[in-house]
């Protein structure tokens, strides 16, 4: 299903877990989401935490994740990282400055958990000047001022990615022609508030032309931010950065996202379904992560909404797809990298077929196998 590199949408209800696969091995999951109710029998969702332990490389005895990127510390999209932290040894992580902002009794269990390992590589960070080895890095995402705050004082500036530039580099390895994150947020000012406004949102092409087209990654952002990431990118002339061949739908197919309410009336937002077209690769594909999509919401559901699905059914050359509807039970929404851009043909034999055993073919055929990459996956350089 997916031999070499791609992107894995994983069903797990309503949230975010998403593998970008850049080559046999090396792997950077963004959010997670792991259910209980997965490992019960017939369940649809992904036992997602099993199936990474199980099929990630093994480096002295342990599986390896490459990397792990948390866009915001929100409940559906942290769930189970104290399990996977435990289970499985993480070369680096990334992260906004949002983290440090919130005290831990308005935060779930697992974001605390991942406060705390952040904390702690910070500091490791500093005390080392960024000399750090497997299970010790950090990506810091953010401004300049940030290193201003006292918990970032002496932070290794080189470790620091300000919105606008890109990260080729994983893990201590560089994978420049084969992988670029563009990071479009958070904004500078955006490090209190509310929390889906601080998303990190990003751009990752598994190739070396951003103009062919990644996947857009926007967390859990509505029109305003949408709207000013656009505005942004094109006053920079970075417009390569806004290309997409799959699009994963804010904030769980939400109606925030193209709807405002405006003189207590809901009024669409056309500008954004416009400019969402404008930079769609040809064959592009949006996906909602969330459970089945209802026909009609009631007024105040939370996503996923019927309406934002209709909207992006307007948009998308390829069709919408929902994890847990065009999947097979259980089974990840997998897009192959094939030169230089995402596949999008054929999904629904290459993809959706199968039972919960594809959950795990899906990650064993990108590693390839259980021995360490054969780049040693952060020790040595």
């Amino acid at each position: 299903m997916l031999n070499k590199s791609g992107v894995i949408f994983w069903p797990v209800g309503t949230g975010d877990s998403t593998s970008i696969v850049i080559q046999e091995g090396v792997v950077l999951q963004v959010d997670l989401r792991d259910l209980k109710m997965a490992d019960e029998t017939g369940d649809d969702h992904a036992t997602l935490i099993d199936a990474l332990a199980a099929n990630l490389p093994k480096v002295e005895g342990k599986p390896y994740l490459s990397a792990f990127a948390l866009t915001h510390p929100d409940k559906d999209h942290i769930l189970g990282f104290e399990e996977l932290l435990d289970r499985v040894t993480i070369g680096e992580i990334w992260f906004t400055p949002r983290v440090f902002i919130e005290h831990d009794q308005d935060l779930c269990d697992d974001a605390v958990a991942f406060k705390n390992e952040a904390e702690r590589r910070v500091q490791e960070m500093i005390k080392s000047n960024g000399d750090v080895g497997a299970g010790e890095r950090v990506q810091l995402i953010g401004y300049n001022t940030l290193l201003e705050m006292e918990e970032f004082k002496n932070f290794p500036e080189d470790r620091l990615t300000v919105p606008g530039n890109s990260i080729t580099e994983i893990d201590g390895n560089n994978y420049e022609g084969g992988f670029n994150a563009f990071i479009h947020a958070p904004f500078a000012e955006e490090i209190v508030g509310d929390r889906n406004d601080t998303s990190m949102c990003m751009q990752i092409v598994l190739g070396n032309d951003p103009s062919q087209g990644g996947v857009l990654l926007f967390g859990d952002i509505a029109y305003p931010r949408i709207r000013r990431i656009f505005d942004a990118t094109r006053e920079a002339g970075n417009e390569e950065y806004l290309k997409w061949k799959v699009f994963l739908a804010p904030h769980h197919c939400s109606k925030s996202a193209m709807y405002q309410t405006e003189d207590d009336k809901e009024v669409l937002k056309q500008d954004m379904l416009d400019d969402l077209a404008e930079f769609q690769v040809e064959g592009g594909v949006i996906v909602a992560s969330s459970e089945k999509i209802p026909s009609q919401n009631s007024s105040g559901d939370n996503p996923p909404h019927a309406k934002a699905k209709s909207r992006y059914e307007e948009v998308a050359d390829n069709g919408f797809l929902c994890t847990h509807e065009d999947g097979g039970k259980g089974a990840p929404l997998v897009f192959q990298a094939e030169g230089g851009t995402l596949t999008t043909s054929d999904l629904a034999e290459a993809a959706f077929t199968g039972s919960t055993s594809r959950l795990a073919t899906a990650v064993d055929e990108a590693r390839g196998s259980d021995s360490p990459p054969s780049e040693q996956v952060g020790y040595g350089d």
